[in-house]
């Protein structure tokens, strides 16, 4: 019974071993991918604030 015991806590820590491998996998994978999401984001900030500055000047002109 003692061997029987200790071979299921040897595969459960296995098991666990392979499934935190998995997580960190996935971890870095989710990493990568948010700093995609926030570079972009960005990007897309900077393209809004040229344009905000655009209308205005155009507005500026307008009133002149």
């Amino acid at each position: 019974k003692g061997i029987r015991d200790m071979t299921e806590i040897m595969d459960d820590a296995e098991a666990l071993r392979r499934k935190n491998s998995t997580m960190e996998e996935e971890l870095r994978e989710m990493q990568e991918r948010y700093s995609q999401i926030s570079l972009k984001f960005a990007e897309v900030e900077g393209e809004r604030q040229q344009l905000v500055m655009t209308i205005r000047n155009l507005r500026s002109a307008k009133k002149k």
